[in-house]
């Protein structure tokens, strides 16, 4: 059925991506994020149309429903009390290093523990924002808000604006908009060369031939500083409980910093932390950075299901890392399943990979350093074909 959303773009929740899939099939991101048939009751109907018969469109649809019927969405409450006591406790072994102690070196390993505490909560973020949590965004998004921004640091609502778009059209480009898939997008480097028409000056030029040495030191120091400022000075709404919320970070932040002893400290302390999160930031981007990337015509002609299987590589890692890697090591059921939590992804893939095999679809899933390893060979080749005049 087609409908009729030109009301409707201004007051979607997921903001205007919905523009994006005008007289396009949106069938499997609308179910993907949970989507119920009586969300369209207010629409206007336009007319029908027949989709178009894909066997493996409907072989992970079928599967979609086997994994709601066996219970992979429903929220697992202890594992969320659990989580968040595991962020609380490593905020109290911060707040006693820090508050307790005098030794430097203690005061170093408390900077290490707050990167570990920044990281967790912008896991569970990840979560809330998913509406993983309480299955109701209302009430999703102060959770959000408060391990996001109170706890992480970072605006979670800006946060979730680019992260509707990175989920719906992951790695996409088109041109002609000036659109690339947000979360994707850096002024250092270029990941694919469907991205060059992006990259104009000269400095930009030597930046992308270099960008294999550049990649890991940019990621680590410069990595948490650029999502914190980048959240509030690219939010597109002026979001007062956001500013509220990282007033709140600074302030608990900053009476902590002030039981240090002198000023040299309390700038290597913050600085460790940003550092060793920067760390962090690597499971997430090798996800994607040698991967699949299409332009915005090219994608809607592709199945949604597979487009997201060959746009993602998994991190293979034992079960008991899972903690480390939020479960996004999982990154492919991640993305074909964005409503389901973190402690179910590993047992779905048990599902997905056998149906990847089945349909000849590359279902790619390497260790963290040989991941990171194939990014930089990727990086390599992508800035040593880059040139400022693509004729």
């Amino acid at each position: 059925m087609w409908y009729d959303v030109t009301d409707f773009i201004s007051k979607h929740p997921g903001g205007p991506i919905i523009e994006k899939f005008i007289g396009k099939d949106a069938t499997a991101i609308f179910y993907a994020y949970g989507h119920k048939n009586w969300v369209l009751k207010q629409a206007k109907s336009v007319g029908r149309y027949i989709r178009r018969d894909d066997a493996i469109d409907r072989a992970f649809e079928k599967l979609r429903d086997e994994l709601t019927d066996k219970g992979f969405f429903i929220t697992d409450r202890t594992f969320y009390v659990k989580k968040i006591s595991f962020i609380a406790f490593l905020f109290a072994i911060v707040w006693l290093l820090v508050t307790q102690f005098s030794s430097w070196y203690l005061h170093m390993v408390a900077a290490v523990v707050l990167a570990f505490f920044w990281q967790q909560s912008g896991f569970v973020m990840h979560e809330f924002m998913h509406t993983q949590v309480v299955k109701d965004f209302s009430k999703d998004r102060y959770g959000g808000m408060f391990f996001g921004t109170v706890c992480f640091g970072i605006s979670a609502h800006w946060w979730r604006d680019e992260h509707i778009f990175h989920h719906a059209l992951t790695n996409v480009v088109d041109v002609g908009t000036r659109f690339i898939d947000p979360q994707m997008w850096e002024a250092a480097w270029a990941q694919n060369k469907k991205m060059f028409p992006f990259f104009q000056t000269h400095l930009q030029y030597w930046a992308i031939k270099v960008q294999h040495f550049t990649f890991v030191p940019c990621v680590m120091f410069i990595g948490r500083l650029e999502i914190v400022l980048d959240s509030f000075v690219l939010q597109k709404e002026g979001r007062w409980e956001e500013w509220v919320g990282w007033a709140l970070h600074w302030i608990w932040l900053s009476f902590m910093l002030s039981f240090l002893p002198t000023w040299q400290e309390t700038i290597t302390f913050y600085m460790v932390a940003s550092f060793v999160q920067g760390i962090f930031h690597f499971q997430l981007i090798l996800s994607h950075y040698c991967k699949l990337f299409a332009h915005l015509t090219d994608f809607h002609e592709m199945s949604w299901y597979q487009y997201q299987v060959e746009s993602n590589m998994n991190i293979e890692c034992p079960w008991w890392q899972d903690w480390y890697y939020g479960g996004l090591q999982f990154h492919i059921e991640h993305h074909l399943f964005p409503r389901m939590s973190r402690n179910k992804l590993r047992e779905a893939a048990k599902y997905v990979r056998p149906l990847c095999e089945e349909f000849g679809i590359d279902y790619d899933q390497c260790e963290f350093t040989t991941a990171l390893t194939k990014t930089l060979k990727h990086l390599k080749v992508t800035g040593s074909h880059f040139k400022l005049d693509p004729r």
